[in-house]
């Protein structure tokens, strides 16, 4: 499973699981950040990373949870003496550049490799970002690209070798940033909205707009789209001229099941028995 057709723009997820009893990559440089977890059984991993350990090859057991960070254009190599299973996140460089220019108020960004560890809130992001594809995508491209923000704040934070700087005080929108954002997302909810085109009608980074509008309106931007995509549906469903797949599209959902979803979630009914009502 990949994402690849998903249309995310700043990170890619793929799902992977190798039947075989044992097997080994060969050596690897990547031009992104390569984030590997492991899910399932554990297994016995071999490792080498250049800069780790003076390149020797490292063993230890990786169990679910389990993971490796590989920065850009570090070589690396790996094997596993039984079937594993597990995905793999690729995270573009510039999301991070862009982040750690406010972050950490520098252009350029260095991650030194990391050991095999284990990090709750990237396997929590990898995890939604897999249910979501399985899913066929019914948070579509703006929720992948805030949890593709906030792996890579989180990645700064924790992995970088520059320390951040606090942010103290950060307010929410102005009423006229607010009115922009919210006018813009009402008239363009029958299409996919993208994080980075929200941020710029408010002016701001998408690492502060998405901090700001959740301070201004209590949810996050994905979250806010959805309640506003399901008012819209309430309203097309009472005026009863147009199927409960045509709603789906007009309101932006990409299938009739992804509209029935959100909409029993936050309503508590389905929207064929809303009609009805």
């Amino acid at each position: 499973m990949t994402s690849a057709e998903a249309g995310w723009s700043s990170v890619s997820l793929e799902y992977n699981h190798q039947p075989l009893p044992a097997g080994e990559t060969p050596k690897l440089c990547f031009n992104h950040y390569a984030i590997a977890v492991t899910l399932g059984q554990g297994f016995q991993l071999d490792w080498q990373i250049d800069e780790v350990a003076r390149g020797q090859v490292q063993r230890q057991m990786l169990f679910h949870g389990g993971m490796t960070l590989i920065p850009v254009k570090h070589v690396n190599w790996g094997a596993w003496d039984r079937p594993i299973q597990g995905f793999n996140l690729s995270v573009k460089p510039e999301l991070l550049t862009r982040n750690a220019a406010e972050l950490l108020s520098i252009d350029q960004v260095e991650v030194p490799p990391q050991k095999p560890f284990y990090d709750p809130l990237i396997l929590q992001i990898g995890l939604a970002l897999k249910a979501d594809l399985e899913s066929q995508k019914p948070g579509g491209r703006l929720y992948a690209e805030t949890m593709a923000n906030a792996l890579a704040v989180h990645i700064l934070r924790n992995y970088s070798a520059h320390s951040h700087k606090s942010v103290h005080g950060l307010g929410g929108l102005s009423p006229t940033q607010l009115k922009r954002v919210t006018d813009y997302i009402n008239d363009h909810l029958d299409r996919e909205l993208s994080l980075e085109e929200l941020a710029a009608i408010a002016q701001l980074s998408a690492y502060h707009f998405c901090r700001s509008f959740k301070r201004s309106t209590g949810f996050t931007p994905h979250q806010y789209v959805i309640r506003r995509r399901v008012v819209r549906a309430k309203l097309l469903l009472k005026d009863g001229k147009l199927r409960i797949s045509e709603v789906a599209i007009a309101c932006g959902f990409t299938h009739q099941s992804h509209l029935n979803r959100h909409f029993k979630q936050l309503t508590g009914v389905t929207p064929k028995k809303f009609s009805r009502s």
